[in-house]
């Protein structure tokens, strides 16, 4: 770790001749004016302002190129800052994207000052523009004095401010000499907070530790991990990529549903091409423009064909799953295996549901993730790789059907419950259930079409919370997930709220057929005292005992089939 010093103006002339870089995930600039105007007085007032961490990353690149426009000093701590010194100063960032969205941010962070505070006041007084100091010739833009390269520029402007002065008051008699002197004396203590010293600390740390580093200093903003670091240290070796390919690619994932960070693609990407899923494993030049395009296409291809599989089973958005890094090792699994003897894409997502079953990918869980993509990548054969995958989880292939000890009569909105949620909707979707309001099947249109932009399931309550309330039931017995089903629209399931199964039943004219298909037990649907005795709330225990063990039953006979593929 070095210390060093860098006056405000070098700052900006670093960042605006790209000697600093900022990484992918800081592009955005999120301060206000008002703190852009408090970072203006605080320089003035020679106040601290903090230091500014940057990363020296030139281990981590390409021998710079003959236009130079690579740089190896990375800001982790100071992008907000060193941004703010641009506007001040009127000087464009390199990274600031467009020189009409720039021209923008200088007339919105505008600061002002006023050069002829209040007698006995010494300080300069700052603010921000308004239609009443634009035209008191005593306010003027800080940016027309901090954008002057040469102080000797100051006689002059301070010569125009102290004429405009005059001329406004309309006293020829006005002391303009004295007038100017004023002016001149603020305008060059206002030009000094282009001399001031911002402390710099440069380090030379692994990408784990800059990642760690820059979350621990930004505790309350964006979570920034590992591989959001080196998702900017590729896009830095490979000019373009991010904004014409993985950004595209990215996006149009997340217009079907599929809102996914940079973690999946990155450790997909180190997957498919090393193996490996622990990002400090994978060696330096495996980003660089000679291997990064061919292992890019092979993910997204393989990310395509994975979601279009999981799409038919009725997974249409990472909202279902209960973890989004289980899709990692299911990525290198079909890629590396996917076109080989053995395979079966079922067999595949049979593990693959029982991983998040286990919560084998929940949390921190890069070392589960690397030793899983390391055996499917070392195995001999796919017979093998799923074996070794399945001795490693620590949960049953079966869901308990007791009648006490039933997984569906836990609460469905509890954490723990994701798993059976899904497999709820799964086997639903399986039995082409339709919504008891539209009369279309669950994941599908009007048309008749697959929902193609992420379908997110609407979760109703078949009885009522609210008339269970009144009459006591316990929340976890309201909640439990035998009393949820699944429709396609929340207008639907508002249209259902508050009324009780017989009530809707009739007004909706749901047919038996259609009752069977949500999995609801037979001796609610055709009973010889009639609907409104067979849906009474007496029953709503045996109704949620009696469905619990049909779901049960429904899904663990969906897990088998998908066990022998």
């Amino acid at each position: 770790m070095a210390l060093e010093q860098l006056k405000v103006r070098e700052i900006v002339r670093q960042a605006v001749s790209k000697n600093v870089d900022i990484p992918e995930f800081q592009r955005e600039f999120v301060w206000d004016a008002e703190q852009v105007k408090q970072l203006a007085e605080s320089l003035y007032r020679d106040y601290p302002v903090g230091s500014f961490l940057l990363w020296d990353s030139s281990e981590y690149q390409e021998a710079k190129t003959a236009r130079g426009t690579q740089a190896s000093l990375w800001i982790v701590d100071g992008q907000q800052r060193t941004t703010a010194l641009c506007l001040l100063l009127g000087q464009k960032p390199y990274w600031w994207e467009d020189s009409i969205s720039w021209n923008k941010a200088l007339e919105r962070y505008d600061v002002m000052v006023n050069l002829l505070p209040d007698e006995g006041n010494d300080r300069l007084e700052f603010a921000l523009p308004n239609p009443i100091r634009r035209n008191d010739r005593r306010w003027v833009s800080i940016r027309c004095v901090l954008g002057m390269e040469d102080v000797q520029g100051l006689t002059p402007l301070a010569q125009k401010i102290a004429q405009k002065i005059v001329e406004s008051v309309g006293n020829e008699n006005a002391q303009t000499l004295e007038l100017f002197s004023k002016v001149h004396a603020h305008l060059q203590r206002l030009w000094q907070i282009r001399e001031r010293d911002i402390p710099i600390i440069k380090i030379c740390h692994e990408v784990e530790d800059v990642a760690e580093i820059f979350a621990r200093l930004n505790q309350k903003g964006t979570r920034v991990r590992e591989a959001d670091v080196v998702l900017a240290l590729a896009a830095v070796q490979n000019p373009g990529w991010v904004r014409k390919d993985y950004l595209p690619f990215r996006s149009s994932l997340e217009d079907d549903g599929w809102d996914l960070d940079a973690s999946v693609f990155i450790r997909t990407m180190t997957g498919i091409g090393k193996g490996r899923a622990r990002l400090v494993e994978v060696p330096k030049d495996f980003w660089n423009p000679q291997n990064l395009p061919g292992v890019w296409k092979d993910t997204r291809e393989t990310i395509s064909n994975v979601l279009k599989r999981l799409a038919e089973v009725g997974i249409m958005g990472a909202e279902l799953l209960p973890s989004a890094n289980s899709l990692i090792p299911l990525f290198v699994l079909h890629h590396v295996w996917g076109n080989k003897p053995g395979y079966h894409f079922d067999k595949a997502l049979y593990w693959f549901l029982l991983a998040n079953r286990d919560g084998r990918y929940s949390g921190s869980a890069v070392t589960s993730l690397n030793e899983d993509v390391r055996a499917i990548t070392n195995a001999p054969d796919f017979d093998k790789v799923l074996e070794t995958l399945l001795k490693r989880l620590r949960v049953s292939s079966e869901i308990e059907i007791r009648e006490n000890e039933n997984e569906f009569l836990n609460r469905y909105d509890r954490a723990g419950s994701r798993f059976l949620r899904l497999m709820l909707y799964l086997v639903l979707f399986r039995r082409e259930a339709r919504d008891w309001v539209d009369k279309t099947r669950i994941g599908y249109d009007r048309t008749g079409a697959p929902i193609a932009a992420g379908f997110e399931p609407q979760w109703h309550h078949i009885y009522p919370c609210s008339g269970l309330k009144k009459i006591e039931v316990q929340l976890d017995d309201i909640h439990a997930l035998a009393n949820i089903t699944v429709l396609n629209e929340r207008t639907n399931a508002n249209r259902l709220a508050g009324r009780w199964p017989s009530d809707y039943i009739r007004r909706f004219s749901i047919s038996e057929q259609d009752l069977r298909g949500h999995l609801i037990p037979e001796s609610f649907i055709i009973a010889p005292q009639g609907p409104s005795e067979c849906w009474s709330v007496e029953r709503y225990r045996t109704f949620i005992v009696e469905r619990a063990q049909l779901l049960a039953r429904e899904a663990n006979e969906f897990l088998r089939s998908l066990e022998k593929g």
